[in-house]
């Protein structure tokens, strides 16, 4: 949690609770400066930790990330995530199978396209591992365990759509498929190139208020992508009742990320959802 967040909590709480709860936390850190190397299960395949981090901070230990969940909103994710690469947390994920992972948000870009590739490497892995779960989850996966295979997909969903934890745990609602992952690598992902649901991703950033899309709600929203030689069309789509489409706005992301757009349709068309061209935009 940024400190912008945290000085907020410690507004709405009370000040003085806040620093106690803090000072407390930071008393019971400690320091763990080890890190053994993850090995696939697939025997002679060995996967290398990621770069070695500077001297961890006392508040920067994995012990912060299994605290309760009351005070884990509050104190946040400390410096964890500053402090330690992905690998190096996957690792520490296998060396505690039986606890309970929080983790409400990392820095952006923490895992990166080397990452990403380490991250390949052991998505088969069946050794035990801690479950993930976001404090704000209903669900708390209570004596389960996860695998080394299991959390290394879902940082790469996270990779995949710039936010980790990409949804409140990492177990019973998060059913990867593995040949899904493989073929989005081997595709795009080893190349650095975006896929549809990254261009997606990368022109709602730009402009939050495609957010909304998509929706089921009337008017239903729709987005429809079309694959270019060097990127994507994306179209996002207003539907109607009376007319096929409302409205739409359309981009084009390059495999550079960049974003421009490409078509406005600002009145009803009769142009059926199935033969509306992303490209052209109508």
């Amino acid at each position: 949690m940024s400190d912008k967040k945290q000085s907020q909590s410690c507004i709405i709480s009370g000040i003085l609770p806040c620093m106690g709860i803090l000072f407390v936390v930071l008393l019971s850190a400690g320091c763990t400066g080890a890190f053994f190397g993850i090995q696939n299960t697939v025997p002679g395949t060995t996967v290398s930790p990621g770069t070695a981090t500077s001297q961890t901070p006392n508040d920067c230990t994995f012990d912060q990330l299994t605290m309760n969940r009351e005070v884990h909103l509050l104190a946040g994710d400390s410096c964890y995530f500053r402090a330690h690469t992905p690998m190096e947390y996957l690792n520490d994920l296998r060396m505690h199978p039986d606890q309970q992972v929080l983790v409400l948000n990392v820095p952006d870009d923490w895992i990166t396209l080397h990452d990403a590739e380490l991250l390949m490497k052991v998505i088969d892995s069946k050794e035990p591992a801690a479950p993930v779960v976001s404090p704000l989850s209903s669900y708390w996966p209570s004596n389960q365990t996860s695998t080394v295979g299991n959390e290394a997909l879902f940082l790469l969903e996270g990779y995949r759509t710039g936010d980790y934890p990409p949804g409140l745990c990492s177990l019973n609602y998060f059913r990867p498929e593995r040949a899904e992952v493989r073929g989005w690598w081997n595709t795009y992902g080893k190349l650095g190139l975006p896929d549809a649901r990254n261009a997606i991703r990368i022109v709602q950033n730009t402009n939050p208020d495609l957010m909304a899309y998509p929706s089921d709600q009337f008017p239903t929203k729709s987005i429809r992508t079309e694959k270019a030689p060097d990127g994507w069309y994306v179209a996002f789509i207003q539907e109607g009742s009376g007319v096929p489409i409302i409205s739409a706005q359309c981009y084009y992301v390059g495999n550079d990320k960049k974003v421009r757009p490409t078509g406005l349709v600002n009145h009803s068309i009769m142009v059926q959802l199935q033969d509306f061209s992303a490209q052209k935009c109508g």
